[in-house]
């Protein structure tokens, strides 16, 4: 729903109204009835463009006179809504909550909120004059709900960190679900690995910042180091070590990742962030099996996690399973629409179908809470290479570039100039991205796969090829089952004439990921360069169905032949 009248912004007395957007209509309808009575209400469309959203909103509670607090199933599961909900407590701002329907608080939060009477917007038939009480007299004259037994009132009072870190533990970052509940006393024996895991949380949503990943990895020890049985800290440790692997390839924080998450199983195995964080590991090692277990787990742990749901989303994707996959993500999204990281998910999904537009809107309401979102930035631009909109995307990445010269975004920069045909300033801008990082087999695959399609540059190709070899076989050695290493490999011998070696690669691949989904356009090229025509028109017409872009394959020069020949 569009928000309807602007946020106050004035210096007087003003309410700050934290909700969760799936609640919108009822929301705004209160919000709008406010107004009208003269009461200065700011809600995030007060948000500036360009600035700092989450500077933005804790200013705003700061200043805020009453914090109106809707309640609901959504809100209860919103990361962003229990932060302020946080927040508002540590700096004793006076909160009210609202009831839009019968969710239950946990214990922990019914002890945070213990001093005025809450309002029930469903059950109250007076509830709008008692809303109107609570803003401009306080909430000591809020009606009361009817008392089920033994049913205590639920209340507000600002308290202690500790109590609210507690109850956010249960609710927001890992609640167990109602078949195994947590016992949140040892889930956070000590405020101050709280403390730090909280900031650790805040750091990696926002993993694409300078240092930002290098820093929550170090408030997660720190957490550690205050709590030695923060099972949650251990897991969170645990996935960003993998989120360094994934970007650097270094199989030392893999090895770290694994001995950390071994150490969350051994203190609580029954959280839905520990069986996510074990399952994204699995799928690195190449174990889609093991994988699979733990992200399902996790989702039966607690169905309306997004992250969990993100990660299994991801996985079907891997093994194939594309309506799976969608429903997944979409789910993840509706449970969290302000989670940047499952929005990229979702986006990255999409570009993966050739749905560019789609794929484009995602990344737009990633930029448009965060313009500083540099790999959102290079996501867009991506789009807009495969939407044949190559002026935009370079734009795109320049853009990505001024804000952080990263290997990402210059890597990019280069498959942009590759796909416009421009090979010249591809190969300039793979040689920056290298000139940042030289340990990535990718770029050198890259740019041997320009120079290959170059006339006279054998030779640079041939080296190329050669140094991403020798940085992707240890690689492979290390981890033995993971498909996307082989598959790379399998091109690049294929690129170097090393037929046997690439088809053994290229087979190996096939045999790791199930149905495939992801690597059958590397066996597509892999055979076609190999001149297993058959195979290779088998292998692009599968990936056709499985929804693999055929714009991908009318870019790339080795296909032409193949196109031409087949009509496809």
């Amino acid at each position: 729903m569009d928000k309807p009248f602007p946020a106050y912004k004035g210096t007087g007395s003003y309410a700050f109204a934290c909700y969760a957007h799936a609640d919108s209509d009822h929301v705004f309808a209160d919000l709008g009835q406010l107004i009208s009575e003269g009461i200065n209400v700011w809600y995030d469309e007060g948000i500036q463009a360009g600035s700092s959203w989450r500077a933005e909103i804790a200013t705003a509670i700061i200043g805020a006179s009453k914090f109106l607090l809707f309640i609901s199933e959504a809100s209860l599961g919103s990361e962003h809504c229990l932060r302020e909900v946080d927040y508002a407590l540590n700096n004793n701002i006076e909160i009210i909550p609202v009831y839009l329907d019968d969710s239950t608080l946990p214990p922990e939060l019914d002890i945070a909120l213990n001093r005025v009477q809450a309002l029930f917007r469903n059950q109250d038939s007076r509830y709008e004059e008692h809303l109107l009480e609570a803003l401009r007299e306080g909430p000591k004259l809020v009606a009361l709900k009817p008392q089920k037994k033994n049913e205590r009132l639920r209340f507000t009072i600002p308290i202690l960190a500790v109590v609210i870190g507690l109850f956010l533990v249960y609710t927001w970052l890992d609640k167990a679900g109602p078949e195994s509940p947590v016992d949140v006393a040892e889930s956070v024996a000590q405020p101050a690995a709280f403390d730090f895991y909280l900031e650790g949380m805040a750091l990696m949503e926002r993993w694409d910042k300078d240092d930002n990943l290098e820093n929550a990895i170090g408030n997660y020890r720190q957490a550690i180091e205050a709590d030695p049985g923060f099972a949650l800290a251990y897991a969170r440790l645990a996935e960003a070590l993998r989120m360094q692997f994934a970007l650097t390839r270094d199989k030392t924080k893999l090895d770290e990742a694994v001995s950390n998450i071994n150490r969350a199983l051994q203190l609580n195995p029954d959280l839905a962030p520990v069986q996510v964080s074990l399952g994204r590991i699995r799928a690195s090692q190449g174990n889609m099996d093991l994988a699979f277990d733990a992200l399902s787990r996790a989702v039966a742990i607690d169905p309306n996690d997004a992250t969990a749901n993100a990660a299994l989303a991801r996985l079907y994707e891997r093994l194939g399973r594309m309506e799976d996959a969608e429903a997944s993500f979409r789910k993840s999204v509706a449970l969290d629409p302000e989670n940047l990281l499952n929005i990229d998910s979702y986006a990255n999904f999409l570009f993966r179908r050739g749905r560019y537009e789609e794929a484009s809107a995602q990344w737009q309401k990633v930029i448009a809470m965060a313009p500083d979102h540099y790999s959102a930035l290079v996501n867009l631009g991506s789009a807009m290479i495969e939407s044949g909109r190559s002026a935009e995307a370079i734009t795109l990445f320049q853009r990505a570039i001024e804000i952080k010269p990263t290997y990402m975004a210059l890597s990019n920069l280069g498959t942009a100039s590759s796909r416009a045909g421009r090979y010249p300033e591809a190969v300039e801008a793979y040689w920056q991205a290298l000139a940042i990082d030289d340990t990535d087999w990718l770029a050198w695959g890259n740019l041997g796969v320009v120079y290959s399609w170059m006339d006279g540059m054998e030779q640079e190709a041939q080296e190329s090829f050669e140094h991403a070899i020798k940085l992707a076989e240890p690689v492979r050695d290390e981890n033995p089952r993971d498909p996307y290493v082989h598959s790379d490999l399998a091109l690049y011998y294929a690129k170097t004439g090393d037929a046997e070696l690439s088809l053994q690669r290229i087979e190996t691949a096939l045999s790791l990921s199930s149905e495939a989904g992801e690597i059958l356009p590397y066996a597509a090229e892999v055979y076609e360069l190999l001149g297993y025509r058959k195979k290779a028109v088998e292998m692009v017409r599968s990936s056709l169905a499985l929804g693999f872009p055929i714009q991908n394959y009318r870019t790339n020069p080795e296909f032409q032949a193949l196109l031409a020949e087949t009509g496809i």
